[in-house]
Formats: structure tokens, C-alpha cells, sequence
């Protein structure tokens, strides 16, 4: 048997047991065989539809209920039409004509991003939540999955959105806001983006750092 063929009747067997148990339920419930019957019947698609919507608010319910995550929104990042070269933009500058204020860069920062050339990305959204209680980065890393990894040229987007230290997405009270980001290696690191009064610090950190984040940090990822 060839593997599509395979797959489909793998794919079969699922939705039986998944109608035989779903049968057995209903009739516990008191339906009968003939009020089973009209589901097939097109006076039961809008019934069908109610079961759909429940089972899909069911399980976005369940996802949301994060014991470390409370998402808290998206904010939209624009396409970017020139490479970005992260040793030009993240510069340390607190003056006022500065683009972006930016009062330190760690070492770490330094060494691990500033051979990095980023090509020119399409628009995106991220998503930013609300860390719950301290955590080190493997378990956001697992809570986000796959959506874990941004770029730098976002970063300084945002960052350029609050080049003052105004309040808007980005934490501007102390706590940091954490990122994921490919370094110049493709090495993944944690990127810390703070504001300490006289402008913004950023920072980087190895994923298994054994240090923990603290709760009511904000950690970014894209949308989608």
C-alpha cells in the first residue's frame, strides 16, 4: 500500500472512531437513530455548524489558558525596502536628534550581532504577552513554538516608535522586553530591549542561560 493511500485510510479510521464515539455520546444524551439521521440531512448543516463553533471556541479557549503566557495584543511592523545592517542601526546616541536613543549595548550584543546583515522583510505582526511568573527561556521557547524567531530590523522598529521612552507597546518601566533572534552564527539568542531613563539598553543572552526572566516581562514572537 503505497503512503497516501495509507495515510488516507489512517486518516478514515480517525474519523469513524471519532463519529462511533461521538454517536454513542448523543444517544446518552436521549437523541435516537432518527434524530442522528437528520444530521445528514441538509436541515442539519446549521446544527453541524453550532458543533463546529464549539469545538473550535473549546480548544481556543484551552490554548489561552497558559499557566506562563497572557497574551496581550499584535502590533503591526511594516516591510523594511533596505538591507539592515545592525552595527549601523544600533548605535549608542542619547541626543536628541539621535533616531533612536539608545543609552548602552551589551557586549554579548556586540559580538554576537554586529556582523549581522538583514535582508529587506516583508510586512509582519507581533504578538507580545505578559510573562506570569519567573521562567528561564526553554519554556517560552516551547510556549511559542515556532513563532519564537524575529528579527532586528523589528526590533528597531518598535524601538523606534518609543525613541523618547514613551509608553506605548514596549515595557518602558523597568521590566524587559524579550525577543528571539538569529546572531551573524544562526544562533539563536534571547535579545533584552529595556528603557533606563536616558534611553533604551539592549542586550543579548545564550537560550540556556540558567538565570530566570521575571514575571511581568513581556516576551514578543510574530503572529503568524
Amino acid at each position: 500500500m503505497s503512503k497516501d493511500i495509507s495515510a488516507i485510510m489512517s486518516g478514515m479510521g480517525v474519523g469513524i472512531s471519532i463519529l462511533d464515539s461521538l454517536v454513542k455520546k448523543v444517544k446518552k444524551r436521549g437523541l435516537t437513530d432518527e434524530d442522528i439521521h437528520k444530521l445528514a440531512m441538509p436541515e442539519g448543516d446549521e446544527l453541524l455548524e453550532k458543533f463546529a463553533d464549539l469545538i473550535a471556541e473549546s480548544s481556543n479557549r484551552a490554548l489561552s489558558k497558559s499557566e506562563l503566557l497572557k497574551s496581550l495584543g499584535t502590533v503591526f511592523i511594516p516591510a523594511t525596502t533596505e538591507r539592515f545592517v545592525v552595527k549601523e542601526k544600533f548605535v549608542v546616541n542619547i541626543e536628541d536628534n539621535a533616531q533612536v536613543k539608545i543609552s548602552y549595548l551589551g557586549n554579548n550584543f556586540e559580538e554576537w550581532f554586529f556582523g549581522k546583515v538583514e535582508e529587506p522583510a516583508a510586512v509582519t505582526t507581533l504578538r507580545y504577552a505578559k510573562l506570569l511568573k519567573s521562567s528561564v527561556d526553554g519554556p517560552i521557547l516551547v510556549e511559542v513554538g515556532d513563532r519564537a524567531e524575529v528579527l532586528l530590523s523589528q526590533i528597531f522598529t518598535l524601538i523606534e516608535q518609543q525613541k523618547n521612552g514613551e509608553s506605548s507597546v514596549l515595557l518602558d518601566n523597568g521590566y524587559a522586553n524579550i525577543f528571539y533572534v538569529r546572531d551573524a552564527s544562526l544562533a539563536l539568542r534571547a535579545v533584552l530591549v529595556d528603557w533606563d531613563g536616558d534611553g533604551w539598553s539592549v542586550g543579548a543572552g545564550s537560550v540556556d542561560d540558567p538565570h530566570a526572566w521575571s514575571g511581568d516581562d513581556q516576551v514578543f514572537s510574530r503572529n503568524s
